[in-house]
């Protein structure tokens, strides 16, 4: 009788073993951390999946502007598409501000047109003596591109140079207003006053709220202009506003990439001006989907340091970017 008894208390502490054994074999999907195959866990964070992005091979973050409202970031794929706003929370995110890590619950990311904000955006087109017919068409087409992309709440203006610079439109939320002065007749001469033309949008830009950009388009290389690279690079990172340049052609590359990378913005290069339509249809689903991220204790630092590493899941992989900031 003993025997058996010992018998059947080694049985149940088998059973209990295998149980305990077994148990952390199978994910529990109560545990707030069990991801069900729709997550990825991160730092303890469960980053979401797009289960519907089956193209997406890398992440790319880019940091446009900071303001008291908080960091704005584009997220964006291998090929420089911006990936939907929609997608990300704040576990997507971990951030640190001056070396203090910001639990990602308490992070609000939102866009421009999700948090009541406008995008301001000035255009800045190119009428030099360079530009040919075709090239002027396809140019005037691709700001129309963008100025249909923008929301009810955007403002926009449009600056016309050759060897003068001319605001054609003030800035105005009217998108009748904005295609009138873009198509408006204005010929091809004289030089490349571009670093003017940035200059003057950047000056009306400053006075403008909420997220804003300059997106200057040249065919050529400035050659009469009273300002330099170095005024207008210094004056866009004081007032905290990206250039975004377009050069066609066989324009100044090294500059034109220069003032982007220093004032936050991006370069694009076209070989000829069939591209541009494409061009100006991404910076403007760049700008629609540029993520604002703030948090409760958030407040505007000149100087402050923001390290962000951005974990984004989808179909084919997840995907990590990480981008330090020195706010202005």
């Amino acid at each position: 009788m003993k025997r058996n008894y010992t018998r059947v208390l080694l049985s149940l502490a088998v059973v209990a073993a295998l149980t305990w054994s077994l148990a952390g074999c199978f994910k529990n999907p109560t545990d707030p951390h069990y991801l069900g195959g729709n997550g990825h866990h991160d730092d303890n964070n469960i980053v979401p999946v797009n289960a519907g992005d089956t193209r997406t091979t890398g992440i790319t973050a880019v940091s446009s502007q900071a303001t008291s409202q908080g960091v704005y970031l584009s997220v964006q794929d291998q090929d420089g598409n911006p990936i939907t706003a929609g997608y990300f929370t704040g576990q997507n995110f971990q951030i640190t501000y001056n070396g203090a890590l910001i639990p990602s619950g308490s992070m609000t990311v939102t866009t421009a047109g999700g948090s009541g904000q406008s995008i301001s955006s000035s255009m800045v087109l190119d009428y030099s003596g360079s530009m040919g017919s075709q090239d002027i068409v396809d140019m005037e087409n691709a700001a129309a591109i963008f100025v249909n992309n923008m929301q009810a709440a955007d403002r926009g203006e449009i600056i016309k140079f050759g060897s003068y610079v001319h605001r054609e439109q003030a800035y105005t939320s009217t998108k009748s207003l904005l295609i009138a002065a873009i198509s408006g007749a204005t010929s091809a001469s004289g030089s490349t006053a571009l670093y003017d033309g940035i200059y003057m949008g950047l000056t009306d830009t400053a006075l403008e709220s909420g997220q804003r950009a300059v997106v200057a388009f040249t065919d050529g290389y400035e050659n009469c202009s009273t300002h330099t690279q170095s005024d207008i690079v210094g004056y866009a990172q004081s007032q905290g506003i990206p250039i975004y340049t377009i050069g066609l052609g066989y324009a100044d590359t090294t500059s034109l990439q220069t003032i982007a990378t220093q004032t936050n913005g991006q370069y694009y290069e076209a070989p000829d001006s069939t591209q541009l339509a494409a061009i100006y249809q991404q910076i403007a689903q760049i700008f629609t989907n540029t993520l604002i991220i703030s948090w409760p204790s958030f407040v505007y630092q000149s100087g402050a340091v923001v390290s962000i590493t951005i974990t984004y899941a989808c179909a084919t992989g997840t995907y990590t970017s990480t981008i330090s900031i020195t706010l202005p």
